[in-house]
């Protein structure tokens, strides 16, 4: 239908939909351009009334600066119409693209135009935003799939919405089966996880977090970093750090090693220094750390008055012998724990080895050391449970400086006190004096003239004859050390045979004289059944080796080994544990064995049956006793038990003639002593009994013995 021939209700309908009441601007133009006429929305568009834009020419309205005019122009002109985006000008000078439609008219025979148009700039700028979020979300997924690290997206409702290539890879999923899943229902290992706390704790607070944690489903430790979205939902970037992982672990592994060997070396450090200056057993100082506590002591304060207690547990090695080193460990810990608690806090204990400690004393008078003391003795009677319950006392020497200390002094000087309270009972306490000193310093020169001694050989060997009292010879002869001091004379064994002990020479001087009575019996081989016997020292019978030494010795001197008898005091039975075994070695060699000053040592009946015993020598104590109740019957049990394993016996120190009677009487088989013989030199020994004229017989002795001198004397051996 033509517009023209419509009815004018219909033309005007037509004019206000299109025109008045149109979404497009509409201008009405002239052939040339002029604005005739324009609708509401051209005006709003153009920012002009219509009265404004009515008489306005092109470039009212046109942005000249928009080539595409002209072009425009020549396609209406060409074509009868244009459509296309063109540029046009507002009131205020600015612009705006606009879609443009424009074809020529007649009205009434004049050339018109109309151009309709519409502002597009909100669309371009809708279309570029578009482009440019597609551009961006394209380069969010280059930057995704181009990162090292792998990729997970979630939404709000904790859907996966994007994984990229190195997930996908590494956990061995494909991004279509999971993208749009639960991440939950999809992970289910992640439930219950730090995974899950993290992931929850972004989501709720909106604040970035980061975890390191496995995901064992994927054999994955990872490193999380989790970021929360704008639009809800969260962005995980997680990366595999096994290897940094296990790096550090061995990192770890290595520094722990390190600390714990460092740990170790300061530990065995402090140990050691501990063990250098303490007592393994008893945990008391040692020698060394009482001399260090002392000078640290002196050092802060150097008029400190000094005490030395030195302390000796007595017959120690009684305990050791019978009931065993365990129980004497014991015993010894838990004395040390009583000295201990006796002692002040600053009074540095120790224990100098053995059974012997030394407590210092620190600014205490001499009545609070001397009570010190006692109360150490009253405390060492109260029993000891090792198995046995033990009752051993201790003995206490005293020392202490008048003017500024000196501990090796102080040390001497209760060594001392130590040993005279030994000598003098034993269980007491003794403060050193001058007269020890004196004594001191004279075992001193005996030490060292001893030594000089024995280079210079100024020892002799003297014998000693035991007469048989059941017939007229002689059987035994005992050999006794001398000294021939060159300015002091003859010296008695007595003298120095005890500081020979002390100070170990007591082996040389025992290879001496073992020496000179073998090479001697050899000389005496014409006389029958004559044994030397040979005084052996408790600190030789430790020596395992002493029977080979023997063996050689008696075969270089081609001596029978039964002309050889081997003496031991009964108290070096008791105070040497390898004595058994060393006596058995002496013993299978066929020398003798004898106990001498038998019945003087500890637990004499129950330790004999212990040895190899061949002879037994009655102590000249008992023998001086003889003519009282109590000493003959002392001589009859040893006798008597004597005659129980078979073995000889022998009387010593016989110096009267009512003694050697009632010696015979009680059945002893030989004696010796200054009334029958006094020591002498191999030469000057009398090998037979005596025939001179003032020799008598007297009854009650045996019959073969018929003289006997009628003199006393006192009598000195070893």
């Amino acid at each position: 239908m033509v517009l023209g021939s419509a009815p004018s209700s219909l033309h005007s309908s037509v004019y206000d939909a299109l025109f008045v009441h149109g979404l497009d601007g509409v201008l009405i133009t002239s052939a040339y351009g002029c604005v005739l006429g324009a609708n509401g929305r051209a005006c709003e568009l153009l920012g002009r009334t219509e009265v404004e834009l009515v008489g306005l020419g092109p470039d009212g309205v046109v942005d000249r600066r928009d080539p595409r005019w002209r072009e425009a122009l020549g396609i209406r002109a060409r074509d009868g119409a244009f459509r296309g985006v063109l540029r046009l000008r507002r009131g205020d000078g600015s612009t705006f693209p606009a879609e443009v439609t424009t074809a020529p008219f007649a009205d009434g025979g004049s050339p018109r135009a109309y151009v309709s148009f519409r502002d597009v700039s909100t669309a371009e700028a809708e279309a570029a935003r578009a482009e440019a979020t597609t551009r961006t979300a394209a380069e969010v997924i280059d930057s995704l799939e181009a990162i090292s690290d792998m990729y997970i997206g979630v939404d709000a409702d904790w859907r996966m919405t994007y994984i990229n290539a190195q997930a996908e890879a590494r956990l061995g999923l494909a991004r279509d089966e999971v993208v749009g899943e639960d991440i939950w229902a999809r992970f289910p290992a992640l439930v219950g996880t730090p995974f899950e706390q993290t992931y929850r704790q972004v989501a709720r607070t909106g604040r970035s977090a980061t975890l390191e944690a496995r995901y064992d489903e994927a054999d994955l430790w990872c490193e999380a970093r989790v970021y929360p979205l704008r639009r809800g939902g969260i962005a995980v970037y997680f990366r595999d750090i096994s290897e940094r992982r296990a790096s550090e672990q061995e990192r770890e592994r290595l520094l722990t090693a390190e600390r714990a060997a460092r740990a170790a070396a300061e530990r065995a450090q402090r140990d050691l220094a501990h063990r250098a200056t303490h007592d393994e057993l008893t945990g008391l100082l040692s020698r060394a750390g009482l001399l260090q506590e002392v000078d640290r002591v002196l050092a802060g304060r150097p008029e400190a008055r000094l005490t030395v207690a030195f302390l000796d547990l007595d017959r120690f090695k009684l305990v050791n012998d019978s009931l065993g080193h365990g129980a004497g460990d014991r015993l010894l810990s838990e004395f040390a724990r009583r000295l201990a608690a006796l002692a002040g806090p600053a009074d540095p204990v120790a224990r100098f080895g053995g059974d012997e400690f030394v407590v210092v004393l620190v600014d205490r008078s001499a009545e609070e050391a001397g009570r010190f003391a006692q109360e150490v003795i009253e405390a060492s009677r109260e029993p000891v449970e090792v198995g046995a319950r033990l009752l051993v006392p201790v003995s206490v020497g005293l020392a202490t400086a008048p003017g500024p200390a000196d501990l090796d002094v102080l040390l001497r000087e209760a060594d001392a006190a130590l040993y005279r309270a030994k000598d003098t009972g034993r269980e007491r306490a003794v403060w050193f004096d001058e007269q020890m000193h004196v004594d001191s310093v004279n075992r001193v020169a005996i030490e060292n003239d001893l030594r000089h001694a024995l280079d210079r050989d100024e020892l002799l060997v003297e014998y000693q004859p035991a007469f048989d009292l059941r017939v007229e010879r002689i059987c035994h002869v005992e050999a006794l050390v001398r000294w021939r001091h060159p300015v002091r004379g003859l010296v008695g064994p007595q003298e120095f045979i005890p500081v020979a002990e002390e100070t170990g020479l007591i082996h040389r001087i025992g290879e001496l004289v073992l020496a000179r009575a073998v090479e001697q019996a050899g000389r005496w081989a014409h006389v029958p059944d004559l044994r030397v016997w040979v005084n052996v020292a408790p600190q030789q019978l430790v020596d395992r080796e002493f029977p080979a030494r023997l063996a050689a010795r008696l075969d270089r001197a081609g001596l029978p080994a039964h002309r050889l008898g081997i003496e031991v005091t009964e108290s070096a039975l008791v105070a040497c544990s390898p004595a058994g075994e060393v006596l058995e070695g002496i013993r299978a060699l066929g020398v003798a064995i004898a106990i001498d000053d038998f019945g003087t040592g500890y637990s004499s009946l129950a330790r004999l049956g212990e040895f190899p015993v061949d002879v037994i020598k009655v102590d000249r104590s008992f023998v001086h006793d003889l003519g009282t109740p109590r000493g003959e019957a002392l001589v009859a049990g040893i006798v008597t038990l004597a005659r129980a394993i078979g073995a000889h016996v022998i009387a010593e120190g016989v110096e009267t003639l009512p003694q050697l009677t009632a010696l015979s009487a009680l059945g002893v088989d030989s004696a010796s002593g200054y009334l029958l013989a006094r020591p002498s030199a191999p030469g000057h020994l009398p090998l037979t009994i005596p025939t001179e004229a003032s020799f008598r017989w007297r009854t009650g002795l045996h019959p073969a013995v018929a003289r006997v001198p009628g003199t006393t004397a006192s009598s000195t051996r070893r």
